[in-house]
């Protein structure tokens, strides 16, 4: 059994993809397996796993007919050996010791979910999203989450997860839809039994314009920003966790122009408000369910 399995959802990502599996294979954590899943990639990803796949023992390549992330990371999940599992996205890239670091913490504090910090990569700059200057060990949920600053940030990377707690419980992503990663990390923190932060390693967040995070609105992938954070709350709110008012605020759909929003609909509750500009609510009622 490998120490960590590495999840790879990859698709057409031609020209990030060698960076990102060169910082794999380079890892000082030896005792990987690499699991990159070929979601119907068009370009020439495929060729590029295949390779890697021929001159590391350690890589594997699942190929599937485009079906998202979600789906692409189930399907290495159901094959994956490792102690732990984690996740880089195909255009995006570790630093050496990355797992080595990741590993050490978990296993010293008996953590379910170890994390570190992540710098996320523009062309002209790079910003520090989330860093830690020293190890701290959370078994509360609200600590856990605050340390996670989830809400608002949802990344599935940046961490290291127990493959048997994920089995325990049934953790999978939402499958066909955006933001399938909301409950799982949400789920992941809050139901872990222990979590430890990892300090001095960062996690290269690469900002794609090609992606789909950065794809263009439309009604549907509103629809389902919306389905996802609203479960969201209504979990924690189960759950007994508090989060602050602004992130109990849901967007429900939106219209703007040349980056300006012109009107939004704002959810908290059952009340639901539009506000014009986002600064000025102009009529309110109670949504239906």
């Amino acid at each position: 059994m490998p120490k960590v399995s590495v999840i790879i959802p990859v698709y057409n990502t031609e020209m990030l993809l060698p960076r990102c599996l060169a910082s794999i294979a380079s890892q000082t954590l030896r005792d990987i397996e690499v699991i990159c899943v070929d979601d119907g990639s068009t370009d020439g990803s495929a060729a590029v796993l295949d390779s890697w796949a021929e001159r590391d023992s350690r890589f594997v390549v699942i190929r599937q007919s485009n079906g998202r992330q979600g789906k692409a990371r189930n399907a290495a999940m159901k094959v994956a050996r490792g102690e732990f599992i984690g996740m880089v996205d195909s255009d995006d890239y570790i630093p050496a010791d990355y797992f080595e670091r990741l590993y050490a913490a978990a296993t010293s504090a008996d953590a379910d979910v170890a994390m570190c910090g992540i710098i996320k990569e523009k062309q002209l700059h790079n910003r520090v999203v989330i860093s830690f200057d020293k190890a701290t060990v959370a078994t509360d949920k609200a600590q856990k989450l605050r340390l996670c600053n989830c809400p608002p940030d949802f990344h599935p990377v940046n961490k290291l997860y127990r493959r048997s707690m994920l089995d325990r419980l049934s953790l999978r992503f939402a499958e066909g839809v955006q933001y399938e990663d909301v409950m799982f990390v949400i789920r992941a923190i809050v139901e872990s039994d222990k979590l430890v932060t990892v300090p001095d390693v960062a996690y290269r967040y690469v900002l794609n314009p090609n992606s789909t995070v950065k794809s263009r609105q439309t009604v549907a992938k509103q629809q389902q920003k919306y389905n996802a954070h609203r479960a969201m709350v209504d979990y924690l709110s189960e759950q007994g966790v508090k989060i602050s008012p602004r992130h109990r605020n849901i967007t429900v759909r939106y219209v703007s122009w040349c980056g300006v929003c012109l009107w939004k609909i704002k959810e908290r509750g059952a009340c639901r408000t539009l506000r014009l500009f986002d600064v000025l609510p102009v009529w309110c009622w109670r949504r239906n369910g």
